[in-house]
């Protein structure tokens, strides 16, 4: 494994442009990638079209965080993205796609390794650009036809034949959106996107229009990780990149904030983990996100048999060599400790029964908790200190009035539930961090259900401590 540097990362004049003042309609849900664009601000879509087809990076927003693009077809462009975030590089990447079409697609396109010896170029896969771009964009339209046909002589129904069965129900569900899918390796992949490792890659189909138009635009998957430093927390503004990233990539697209605010749910339906002793299926959520655990068990039948990684079952070889990011490395973290109070049954109850009546003495407990670790924090920090505190309002929305012991300043942001601390829980770590300069920030932890899961695993993956 090796750490790459920013050393070598060629000096760019970073430019952002603004994507807000834009109407996108796309032609179809899934199946294709055409879309249309009107209103003002649309220079983005050539700009980051440009920068992408030359292998450069482009910062773009999604639904989630914003990520760090670059085509997932060239390897150079790859490493490009390990400089720029100075990221590990045995840390894989999510590749991105503009529909269900430019996945298929990928399967029937040369390997990796032969494409870079004939050093040919890549075929361009978004819907509008497939005739325009020559012969072998139609060679593989007819691969994906007799893909089709074969499937329905064995049997099947020639839906997706490149994709696993097991996917289909959870793509019509949940595509596009936050949710990453481990699948078979394209051979036009290169290694690298894999961390040099394993025979699966993470596909995500992203529902941000702005997202969904730069793949679309530039014909290429996307590699994409979070548009931040290696570390730092994930980025949900173009101000954000523009902070960690100025100077290490050419054009950032600025979308606005980000609506759900923490990764995707990374879904294993295919590789060898999401087998109980090898034949029964028993898929696992890798690294929980905007799709729930709840939403994925609601579909019944093998979804019922949902397991969480480091929940239900953990493993030494994806500790070593993961197939997904966000498992092998700390994420998240501020310049400052974070410290993060752990709920227990208590916490837990009183966030489900807002109806109880007993919450309201319950959420005073939480409070209480609080205020405890607040005093021994603010004691640690001295006078002249800022402490950060998150914290969460509870059922009655009531907003604790917390105090410091000492002459130490206390900086606090209060958040309602576990959904709306998911959507802000990175843009308030920046804020006290970045803009509000406290020396060490306290977060109130929610119960782990529903969006609660996700908020957890990247509060205990950005933590100094864990409090009770």
């Amino acid at each position: 494994m090796t750490v790459a540097t920013t050393k070598t990362i060629p000096e760019f004049t970073t430019r952002v442009l603004p994507a807000k003042a834009v109407k996108l309609e796309f032609t179809s849900k899934l199946e294709d990638d055409g879309f249309v664009a009107t209103g003002a601000d649309k220079q983005w879509i050539e700009e980051s079209r440009i920068q992408l087809r030359m292998n450069n990076c482009v910062g773009i927003p999604t639904e989630t965080v914003y990520g760090l693009a670059a085509n997932a077809l060239d390897e150079s462009a790859v490493r490009s993205i390990y400089r720029a975030k100075s990221r590990p590089s045995d840390n894989p990447l999510i590749v991105h796609i503009s529909s269900v079409h430019m996945l298929r697609s990928l399967y029937h396109l040369p390997a990796a390794e032969a494409e870079a010896e004939a050093d040919t170029g890549r075929p361009f896969l978004g819907t509008d650009n497939a005739e325009s771009e020559g012969h072998e964009m139609r060679e593989v339209e007819t691969k994906m036809r007799q893909a089709e046909l074969h499937d329905i002589q064995n049997g099947g129904d020639g839906v997706w034949p490149e994709i696993p069965r097991a996917y289909h129900d959870v793509i019509r569900k949940f595509w596009p959106g936050p949710l990453t899918l481990v699948l078979p390796r394209p051979a036009c992949i290169p290694m690298v996107v894999l961390g040099n490792h394993g025979d699966t890659v993470a596909f995500r189909f992203p529902e941000h229009p702005v997202a969904r138009a730069v793949i679309s635009s530039c014909g290429l998957p996307l590699a994409a990780p979070s548009a931040n430093a290696s570390g730092r927390p994930s980025p949900t503004s173009a101000a954000h990149v523009l902070h960690d990233l100025n100077g290490r990539l050419p054009l950032i697209v600025d979308g606005g904030d980000c609506d759900v605010g923490v990764e995707s749910t990374v879904l294993d339906a295919f590789s060898s983990n999401a087998y109980v002793d090898g034949q029964q299926l028993s898929p696992c959520i890798l690294r929980p996100g905007g799709v729930t655990f709840e939403q994925l068990f609601a579909l019944g039948g093998v979804w019922e048999k949902t397991r969480v990684y480091k929940k239900h079952f953990t493993s030494k070889e994806l500790e070593l060599n993961p197939t997904t990011p966000g498992m092998k490395y700390r994420h998240y973290a501020p310049s400052v400790p974070v410290h993060v109070v752990l709920p227990t049954n208590a916490f837990a109850a009183a966030a489900a029964a807002s109806e109880d009546k007993n919450t309201s003495a319950q959420q005073n407990d939480r409070h209480l908790a609080m205020q405890s670790h607040i005093d021994k924090l603010t004691k640690d920090i001295g006078d002249s200190g800022r402490l950060g505190v998150i914290a969460v309002r509870g059922p009655s929305g009531k907003m604790p009035e917390f105090t410091a012991s000492s002459g130490c300043q206390l900086v606090v942001h209060y958040v309602d539930d576990a959904k709306h601390l998911a959507h802000s829980i990175f843009a308030l770590l920046r804020l006290l961090d970045e803009i509000e300069h406290v020396d060490a920030i306290l977060v109130e932890g929610v119960d782990e259900a529903d969006e609660g899961m996700a908020v957890m695993n990247r509060l205990l993956k950005a933590a100094t401590s864990h409090m009770f």
